[in-house]
Order: C-alpha cells, then structure tokens, then sequence
C-alpha cells in the first residue's frame, strides 16, 4: 500500500494539534507516516511520538532550515513514503485524509508553488551563479510534495555541497529544493502553480496574491481569526492543507468559536 509522509518542521508546537489528531484519528495507519523535526524540545499532546531523534539546531532564513528539512525527507524516504508533504506548524488540513490520499496517490508528480523569478531570485541568489547554471536556479514556496525520484535527488546531495553553493543566501529553503530538480532536468515530474494562494496545494495568504478575493494588505497573513466565509471558501478550492493559523485562531471573531470547532464539522 502506498503511504505518505507528512513531515512537520516546527519550532515547538503544533499550533492546530487538536484539529490535526482529529483528521489522522479515522485515518488507516498503513496509509501514512508522521514525522516532526522540532527547535525547541516542547511536550506535545498527541504527537509525541512522531517526533525524530536527530533534530539539528536551526536559524531563520539560514541554510540549516534546508537540512532540516532533508533529515525529515530522509527519513520519509527511507520509510517508503510514495509522496513526502512538506509542513510547517502553522498548517492545518483544508481537506479530509481520504481526499488527501487519494489525490497524491493517483500520480506520481511532485507539486510546487512557483514565484515570480524576477522577484527574489536576482540578486538574491547570485552567489550560487557560480555553481549552478543562472536559468536552473527558481524559487517557491516551501511547503510543497515530493515525489520518490525528486526526494531521492533532494537527499543525496551532500551537506558541504548545499552550504557551499547555498549558505551565504537568504531563505535558501525558498531556492534550493527547486533548483536541485530543473538542476537534474526533473521538471517532468514536477506540476507547478504559478504563486497561487488557494489553487496551490498549501494555501497562502500574500499581499501578492491578487486573485485571492480575501487577500491580505501587507506582506503573509497570520491567521488570529478567520471568517467561516473565508473557511468555507478555502474548503471548496484546490488547496489541501492551509497556513498560517495560529494557536488560538478564532472563526467570525467569537471568543469561544474556534477554528477546530468550524473544521471538525466540515473535513
């Protein structure tokens, strides 16, 4: 049976860790792995278990968030995972488990959110114009699917080789997964979107997301509270899974109205 890793990159909590033991609680076990790869050591109240033993010490917009993530993806490689989902703590499920199996079982593409390169790309990446050809190098968001061949290419690349070429960038995370597949001519195993926020398969909320008829003003939205117009939007798009949301997120500004008490009846 085909299993899919779901790989959390938090710094210490899960901030929807009820909504998500929730969406996993019915879920067939032979169906999915979980991996956590944390910052700060924090009890979790479910997920405990998942958690990896070989966390690495991590920096914001350092190269370390890219090894962090292959430590998950590695693992989920070695486990068999058929599709690896890459997650942050600030994500929850826009979908139910089924949905979400069966739709990254029924191919074998990775998936990807692409940016515009004029922006973010250059000069951004310059540095790595020494090693790497200037039209291979991309940038998208980071929360995307991996299929087994582009994981397996993501993986091998050793730790001196991706500090070298990608160490003195910022947000080398946004760059190197991408590049690494146009790098080895992968691009037919990849299904790209083109900066969407709820037509990717991880929902964002950038102030350049012009189709998006909730977008927010200024820069990436932190959800404290959210409309269930918005909600109900959200569930009726492509999008899988949706960041970022906070801990005590709040749906049509009610105190005691929670996001898990809207998506507990609708996922």
């Amino acid at each position: 049976m085909k299993k899919v890793g779901f790989c959390f990159l938090i710094y210490d909590i899960m901030n929807q860790e009820e909504l998500w033991n929730e969406w996993f609680k019915n879920a067939d076990k032979e169906k999915y792995e979980i991996y956590i790869h944390y910052k700060d050591n924090k009890e979790l109240k479910y997920f405990e278990e998942y958690k990896l033993t070989n966390c690495i010490p991590t920096q914001y917009r350092k190269v370390s968030i890219v090894h962090a993530h292959n430590v998950l993806f590695k693992k989920a490689y070695e486990d068999g995972c058929y599709k690896i989902v890459s997650l942050s703590q600030a994500c929850i499920p826009l979908k139910s488990f089924d949905y979400v199996y069966d739709f990254l079982t029924k191919d074998d593409l990775s998936y990807f959110n692409m940016t515009v390169n004029s922006r973010g790309v250059h000069p951004r990446c310059e540095h790595a114009y020494q090693f790497i050809p200037k039209e291979k190098i991309r940038k998208t968001s980071n929360w995307f699917i991996l299929n087994r061949n582009v994981a397996e290419k993501i993986i091998e690349t050793p730790k001196e080789e991706i500090n070298k070429v990608w160490q003195p960038i910022s947000f080398p995370e946004e760059h190197y997964f991408i590049s690494t597949i146009f790098l080895h001519n992968l691009e037919s195993q990849i299904k790209t979107t083109p900066n969407l926020a709820s037509g990717a398969t991880t929902f964002t909320n950038w102030h350049d997301m012009r189709e998006y008829p909730y977008v927010n003003d200024r820069y990436l939205k932190n959800y404290a509270d959210v409309s269930s117009e918005e909600l109900l939007y959200l569930l009726s798009q492509p999008c899988l899974f949706g960041r970022k949301f906070n801990l005590k997120c709040t749906v049509d500004g009610k105190s005691d109205f929670f996001l898990f008490d809207f998506l507990k009846n609708h996922i």
